[in-house]
């Protein structure tokens, strides 16, 4: 036999071994063949993410809340991304001593706090996407679906979420990572769920610890067991209770103090510590206290120092906080530099200390104000701490208005990061229908503050409002410049709170919004757009509904002014008075019962309590022969106050020409109260501008403020329950907008300090030399024990002033 004999041609032998070998060879190449087909990318250095068959998620066996969510934000999103079925992207256990399988698999690791870095890594055997520290895995997880599949969340729920389509997702293979530009980044929202689901998407983590802290670390049975915790305040120690709120301070020079605060801030298990100040200026008033701020009252030369117009107590502060960071050197303390501790102080912070740096940088329209706060931006971070961070007001709610104030993002942010700020928390409380793209612009910036702006917003406009992108960005650069356009001066928080927020949208200019949306909706072919669209509509029916309401009240207030009452204009304009209130109650109810989020300010009675009609209907009543018969008082701000009140009565006050009242012009840091003794009382906020006096009168004397932060003048007597009081006062003076000056009346069970909130009658913006009367009236509730009135006066600016007199509150029976 030869058929197993090699012979030198190779024989059969070889030959079998040619056939097996070539049958291999061409398995291979239909295998090969096959994989190109089923697997193009692999082949081509490209993982396929998805495709037809879909793709797994892996996560460990025991996963943290945040990697189920971020494994379940992968699923929605690549279903979506596809058009394919979730069940199509399974959530499995990964095995590491199983054979690997390829698919998705998301690696939290453990890190430093501070040290956040997102990174994914695609091979042959998938996509690994890496988080670190752990609690990270959920921003990572965001940017990989941003950088891979295009996704992005503009504003929270389904309607602001964007997805392209593709059939087929292929990535390279290769790592890409990148780290935050901030480390501790956050946009404080209402806290609804799909508010905290878009913060997690827009990859927002907050791991410093801060807030007004000292209730928390001087307990009211501390205080009471170390008396000398309770700072003097008005001439008494104040101890920390219930009705005092966080309206209190500690005394931070006490012996013990900062021992005390360290002790109750070490048993805590936490790497970050928050120690701000009370939100309050109820500061100790001890000579010690005193001398440390700069010293007053003879008690040191130089006099007071003041920064931004407010005494300036960041020295004192903030060496309490460093006292309490040597003793805690491992633990981050965040403490704010806020209102009367915005400067810098005179000597070095530790290094563990992170100063919160307060300011509404809206204000940024003012080109001084902007050059002052760069300024105190650099100067805090040289001032020695190893971490700065800003604190921003981006309302929001309570606004009613649009407020996208897209300048001070587009500023504040980049330039923040470039001086060398590393943590942002911004007071956000979106109205999600107003403010345009400023949350998500803000978040896209806290991860990467050097892009650039406008590209962000081109991609805002293209992505999210497509075919109706030029008229919405139109809409949103119009909104925004009225605010950056707005004269000088500024201050905090502008507008908050304050109705005259109306004159930045004046009539012409809510024209064009409206006829933009118009333009938008025209333009809009898909649903989503539409849908878009409306949302932006809904929201801004209830902004114009409440410009409207506040032109109609400015029109009869100014009306029942004149020297000569016209009872048919001033009926015509309460008329418009009670029907823009009711298109404001029917678009406000509408738009939050359809789209809860395009308008979360809820607190309308903070610009409604203002209310001319009593003062119309006073005058109509005494001037105008029974012309205030049938009056509608719909949304009054009193119900029980429907009948319209008559000359007469018996005077309330004591000293209504104020002949015996006597000033003590405030001058220092402990000036909050202002009347040397009698029934009277002037109470406010100590301010380098401040100007108090006395100056006589027609029938007495007259009291002048100029310059005021926030000063009240008023006084307490015995209310009885039922009556009606009409309170009345003559005023001169000059109102820009956003100044507040008011008549203010108000009804109290028990003992009154401030008039509190009441019932208004506020001076519209203008001029009035020959000065004007100011009347309010309402009937005293059940249980009312007292009633107060006087005068307030907010935000005086440059010549502003106010010089009140004739005071009268009577009891009509």
């Amino acid at each position: 036999m030869h058929g197993g004999r090699k012979t030198e041609d190779g024989g059969p032998w070889a030959a079998g071994w040619a056939v097996a070998l070539s049958c291999v060879i061409a398995c291979l190449a239909g295998l090969a063949a096959w994989w190109r087909v089923e697997h193009p990318a692999e082949s081509e250095g490209m993982f396929t993410v998805a495709d037809r068959r879909g793709c797994p998620i892996f996560i460990a066996a025991e996963p943290t809340p945040e990697e189920m969510r971020a494994a379940k934000l992968i699923q929605r999103t690549l279903a979506r991304a596809t058009g394919r079925p979730a069940a199509q992207f399974p959530i499995l256990i990964w095995n590491d001593e199983a054979r690997p399988r390829r698919g998705i698999r998301l690696a939290p690791a453990g890190g430093a706090m501070l040290a956040e870095k997102a990174a994914f890594t695609v091979s042959s055997q998938g996509v690994v996407i890496h988080g670190e520290p752990a609690d990270a895995i959920g921003a990572a997880t965001a940017w990989f679906l941003e950088k891979a599949a295009g996704a992005r969340w503009f504003m929270p729920g389904e309607l602001g979420e964007e997805v392209p389509r593709q059939n087929v997702l292929r990535l390279p293979f290769g790592r890409h990572g990148a780290s935050p530009s901030f480390v501790s980044r956050n946009l404080g929202l209402h806290g609804s769920e799909a508010e905290r689901e878009w913060w997690r998407r827009n990859r927002l983590r907050a791991v410093l610890k801060h807030g007004h802290a000292m209730a928390d670390l001087f307990r009211p049975e501390d205080v009471r067991a170390n008396p000398e915790f309770a700072s003097m305040f008005l001439g008494r120690r104040e101890f920390p209770a219930k009705e005092l709120g966080g309206n209190w301070q500690p005394n931070l020079v006490a012996p013990g103090a900062a021992e005390h605060a360290a002790g109750v801030l070490a048993r805590r298990d936490e790497e970050s510590s928050a120690i701000g100040m009370n939100d309050s200026i109820h500061y100790d008033q001890s000579e010690e206290t005193l001398r440390r701020v700069g010293g007053f009252d003879g008690l040191t030369a130089g006099g007071p120092r003041w920064f931004r117009d407010k005494p300036d107590y960041s020295d004192l502060v903030f060496g309490f906080v460093n006292d309490v960071a040597r003793r805690l050197p491992e633990r981050l303390l965040g403490a704010y530099a806020y209102d009367w501790t915005e400067d810098a102080p005179r000597f070095p912070v530790e290094n563990n200390v992170v100063p919160w740096l307060t300011a509404d940088r809206s204000q940024w329209f003012d080109p001084a104000f902007a050059a002052q706060d760069r300024d105190l931006i650099k100067r805090w971070v040289a001032a020695g701490p190893g971490m700065v961070a800003i604190y921003d007001y981006y309302y929001g709610s309570p606004f009613f208005v649009p407020r996208p104030t897209l300048y001070a993002v587009t500023q504040g942010i980049p330039f923040a990061h470039q001086a060398g700020v590393r943590a942002f928390y911004a007071e956000t409380f979106a109205n999600w229908g107003l403010d345009g793209p400023k949350a998500w612009l803000a978040a896209q910036l806290l991860w990467d503050a050097e892009q650039e702006s406008a590209a962000l917003l081109d991609t805002y406009y293209r992505e999210f409002w497509r075919e109706a992108a030029e008229p919405m960005r139109r809409f949103f650069e119009l909104c925004d410049s009225q605010w950056l356009g707005q004269p000088p001066p500024s201050y905090w928080l502008k507008y908050y709170k304050d109705e005259h927020q109306h004159l930045l949208f004046p009539r012409e200019v809510r024209e064009e919004l409206s006829a933009l949306l118009r333009e938008a909706e025209a333009a809009a072919r898909t649903r989503r757009v539409r849908e878009r669209v409306e949302f932006v509509q809904a929201a801004w029916a209830v902004a114009d509904a409440f410009c409207a309401m506040c032109e109609a009240r400015d029109g009869l207030s100014r009306l029942a002014f004149k020297p000569v009452i016209d009872a048919a204009a001033v009926r015509e304009a309460w008329s418009d008075c009670v029907a823009t209130r009711r298109r404001l109650d029917a678009a406000y109810a509408e738009t939050k019962a359809r789209h809860p989020l395009a308008v979360n300010a809820t607190l309308l009675m903070e610009y409604t309590r203002n209310d001319p009609r009593p003062r119309a209907a006073f005058r109509l009543a005494s001037e105008a022969q029974g012309q205030g018969a049938g009056l509608d008082f719909a949304g009054f701000s009193a119900p029980a106050a429907v009948a319209t009140p008559v000359r007469g009565g018996s005077e309330v006050l004591a000293d209504a020409s104020l002949s015996e009242l006597r000033i003590n012009p405030p001058a220092g840091f402990t000036d909050f109260e202002w009347v040397a003794g009698g029934a009277w009382r002037g109470y406010g906020e100590p301010y380098r501008t401040r100007r108090i006096t006395l100056e006589p009168a027609s029938h007495g004397n007259a009291v002048r403020l100029s310059g005021c932060k926030g000063d009240s003048f008023y006084q307490w007597q015995p209310a009885v329950p039922g009556a009606r009081y009409v309170a009345r006062v003559k005023v001169r003076g000059k109102v820009s907008p956003g100044n507040m000056t008011f008549l203010i009346l108000n009804f109290g069970a028990g003992e009154k300090n401030t008039p509190g909130h009441g019932q208004v009658d506020r001076l519209p913006v203008g001029d009035y030399p020959e000065g004007v009367e100011l009347i309010t009236w309402a009937i005293a509730p059940k249980d009312a024990r007292q009633v107060g009135m006087g005068v307030r006066v907010l935000n005086q600016v440059n010549d502003d002033y106010a010089v009140c007199e004739g005071f009268s509150l009577q009891r009509v029976d």
